[in-house]
């Protein structure tokens, strides 16, 4: 427990991937890609429970090696369309058939290695904490493209994003934006029911996170940075 808090962990991790095939147990600094997550919260031992919600063989043993629970998750879960919040929803109803209740769920895509403790305690604690009414909290980073420079194209004929926006103002003019970045969600369980749409509601705080420990891997251009990234860190430890 986190103070008075129950807390489990959901990493996600399905076996498609059309950009990097494999890309969640793909060797990143020889550990799969996967495993950078797994092996960070068994160093929190605040963590109640650790579950993995794949539809992948390879997937589940890699992370059972690792210390995680599997669920396994339903084909009609594991599509390129399959929705974050289902996931969560599904990961609750097994808990509930296993009699098993808890507080609060970090959402830790293992896209996301480079997040690190001090980025999940600052939301854990911002979460419990909190006296604005928070019932989910998220990381973000200075958005890469200030919306204000954001254009729409309708065929050829353009216009700015943002109506009547000054996509040529001094970088020192613009306001400040920001963007999610998928390292850390934590949120109320209680606050997620079979309406909701989405774990992120109108009562989300923020965490800002350098963009070093923000990096969401996609692309192998991705992958490429975060292994860089992460040697670097190492060095330097």
């Amino acid at each position: 427990m986190y103070k008075n808090k129950k807390i489990i962990v959901l990493v996600p991790a399905r076996g498609g991937s059309k950009t990097i095939p494999y890309k969640n147990i793909k060797l990143l600094c020889q550990k799969p890609l996967i495993a950078w997550t797994l092996d960070l919260v068994k160093e929190m031992p605040e963590i109640d429970k650790v579950v993995v919600s794949t539809d992948d063989v390879n997937i589940s043993i890699v992370s059972q090696y690792y210390g995680a629970e599997v669920i396994e998750r339903p084909d009609q879960l594991s599509t390129d369309d399959s929705m974050s919040i289902d996931v969560v929803k599904h990961t609750m109803d097994v808990m509930k058939e296993q009699e098993e209740t808890y507080d609060i769920m970090l959402y830790l895509e293992p896209t996301s290695p480079l997040r690190s403790k001090e980025d999940i305690y600052d939301c854990l604690d911002l979460l419990i904490e909190n006296n604005q009414g928070y019932t989910s909290v998220a990381t973000f980073s200075k958005a890469e493209l200030n919306p204000i420079r954001a254009w729409a194209l309708d065929g050829t004929s353009t216009k700015t994003f943002i109506e009547h926006a000054n996509p040529f103002l001094p970088r020192q003019k613009l306001p400040k934006a920001y963007q999610l970045n998928g390292a850390v969600y934590a949120f109320y369980l209680s606050t997620i029911n079979e309406e909701s749409k989405i774990f992120l509601d109108q009562n989300t705080g923020g965490i800002i996170i350098p963009k070093e420990r923000a990096v969401d891997i996609d692309e192998e251009i991705e992958f490429f940075l975060a292994e860089m990234l992460m040697e670097r860190r190492r060095k330097n430890e």
